[in-house]
């Protein structure tokens, strides 16, 4: 019996086994080296006394959030302001294509973007979307866009081109409580 579980445990554990991955640390140094063999003319194995090196340093980015909310205590009728920094924490490398999302949330009516602050070099993007699929560029959406039953959503996002080494960007937008 206790074998059978075993073989139970161990068949479900390798159904739900995956590959695992990890990036290599920002800063970490590769080092390939080559070497070479020969033959001479009288058929002896000879090495090269000396090898070819080559060095790679990796440059991973890495994009961090922050989300803030303010006033945090608001009465119905009232508008809160969502502010999103995101930010590039590599120092070597650009982050390109940074996608960042955010549902409006549930009992509120979107109110008005307030701000957007272009990373040094980059471009913000900004959309929105009632179905998380087709997404509109018209942007802001106006006032009240977007729930017209409790039950749908807003979706916000903006997409920014590069973010270069150490460079952050801030997106607001405000909502009245319903």
């Amino acid at each position: 019996m206790h074998t059978l579980r075993s073989l139970i445990v161990f068949g479900l554990v390798a159904l739900v086994a995956v590959p695992a991955r990890a990036t290599t640390s920002e800063g970490s140094l590769i080092t390939n080296l080559a070497s070479a063999t020969f033959k001479d003319k009288t058929g002896v194995m000879r090495e090269i006394s000396y090898g070819a090196t080559s060095w790679v340093l990796v440059a991973t980015p890495s994009v961090m959030l922050l989300k803030v909310v303010s006033p945090t205590i608001a009465v119905s009728g009232g508008t809160v302001t969502f502010c999103i920094t995101f930010s590039n924490a590599s120092a070597l490398t650009s982050a390109v294509n940074v996608v960042i999302s955010d549902k409006v949330p549930d009992n509120v009516r979107f109110a008005n973007a307030l701000t957007e602050n272009d990373p040094v070099g980059g471009n913000i993007t900004p959309a929105w979307s009632t179905d998380n699929i087709a997404w509109s560029l018209a942007w802001p959406p106006g006032y009240g866009q977007g729930p017209a039953t409790p039950a749908s959503s807003v979706f916000l996002r903006w997409t920014t081109d590069v973010m270069g080494p150490r460079q952050s960007a801030i997106v607001c937008y405000s909502v009245t409580i319903q």
